[in-house]
């Protein structure tokens, strides 16, 4: 199949879709720091408390899983297949379950109450991921994606690994 790649469909590209492109590639260089980061001990209030090697390589794994999955989504986007589209959706929709599971689970359960900071910052995160995906559901964009076609196995499995590394990070953390 050959890509429709003109001057006329550039003109006609949504604007949203270059937002939603920047919003991915920002997210996914963020996540990789994150990956960089899960190495090392955690400073708590005033201690410094251990973190397991299991934990560590768990949360460098699902960030480095969620860094993957943006980037491959993100530069998928120009593309009119419609499980870009799909893809792009879940992901949005399950970075936002997973901010959010991870942050309650870390404050009821690591500190034993709420604190607004990270709950701020996860607001913030989630009112962006929420606007990428109202962009991802606007008219002009669903008419971008026309052509139809399965999501490939690859990002299948890569979005599935992402969900389990992060569900298995929350669960750990919830104990």
């Amino acid at each position: 199949m050959i890509p429709r790649s003109s001057a006329g469909d550039a003109e006609r590209r949504p604007t949203a879709l270059l937002l939603v492109y920047t919003w991915d590639l920002l997210r996914a260089i963020l996540a990789l720091f994150g990956a960089v980061a899960a190495f090392g001990d955690v400073s708590i209030g005033n201690r410094i408390v251990h973190v397991s090697t299991v934990a560590q390589v768990l949360t460098a794994l699902a960030a480095a899983s969620l860094a993957a999955a943006l980037f491959v989504v993100g530069t998928l986007l120009p593309r009119h297949a419609a499980w870009v589209r799909r893809a792009q959706v879940v992901v949005m929709v399950m970075d936002i379950a997973m901010i959010w599971g991870s942050v309650l689970v870390y404050e009821v359960a690591a500190r034993g109450g709420i604190d607004t900071t990270p709950l701020f910052g996860a607001a913030i995160f989630s009112l962006i991921d929420l606007s990428a995906l109202f962009a991802m559901t606007g008219p002009r964009v669903r008419a971008w994606f026309t052509e139809p076609g399965p999501v490939p196995l690859y990002l299948g499995g890569l979005i599935a690994f992402w969900a389990a590394t992060s569900a298995a990070f929350v669960l750990l953390r919830s104990f």
